[in-house]
């Protein structure tokens, strides 16, 4: 349990570090599409480029922000108490 003068650090960390995870998730959605029509003149793998990179690479990078902010999430718990022990 997090201790009473320890509750407002934390929600500050979480709120900053969720901040820190949806920006640039939410640029990549915003400007990979902006730029795929011009992406589409080359191939890879008998797809047009653009559409690749956006239906694959949207998908990579949602992964890979997950799981850095459960990783980044759970030094912030280990950091102020509030860990499970599982």
């Amino acid at each position: 349990m997090i201790e009473r003068r320890e509750r407002k650090p934390y929600w500050r960390a979480t709120k900053w570090q969720m901040i820190a995870s949806l920006v640039p998730f939410l640029l990549v959605v915003i400007v990979f599409p902006l730029y795929a029509d011009q992406l589409n003149g080359e191939r890879f793998l008998g797809f047009p480029v653009g559409y690749f990179l956006t239906g694959h690479g949207l998908v990579l990078i949602a992964i890979i922000t997950v799981a850095s902010f459960v990783n980044r999430q759970d030094a912030i718990d280990h950091w102020h108490g509030g860990h499970e022990n599982l």
